[in-house]
């Protein structure tokens, strides 16, 4: 990674951060929904997990393509792919702790 590559990086993760991150989870947590909803049980298997791992990959790209943000058109795809998979998995990971605080507190009640 160039240093003009770092430094687009740490300028499209601080707008993020400020400003797209808010819309970005709204939008895949509307897609968490609809997969769980009216189930109280759900398994799922790799290639289901796969599947929905690259919906979420493309509700990102559909809304830096909306948004029509210039300092993504200027990384490289391979930095591009890189910064959707980053923010997806910060995203899976405080989606998981809410989902386990939720589960810890439901059974804590019964």
């Amino acid at each position: 990674m160039t240093a003009n590559d770092h430094s687009l990086l740490t300028t499209i993760e601080a707008d993020y951060r400020s400003n797209h991150m808010y819309w970005i989870e709204r939008k895949l947590n509307k897609r968490f929904e609809r997969w769980f909803r009216n189930r109280t049980s759900y398994e799922i298997n790799d290639l289901l997990a796969e599947r929905q791992i690259h919906d979420l990959q493309v509700e990102i790209f559909a809304y830096y393509n909306k948004l029509d943000y210039e300092p993504v058109t200027r990384l490289s795809p391979a930095l591009y792919e890189k910064w959707i998979t980053t923010i997806i998995m910060g995203w899976l990971m405080r989606k998981s702790v809410s989902c386990w605080s939720k589960i810890k507190m439901a059974s804590a009640r019964a």
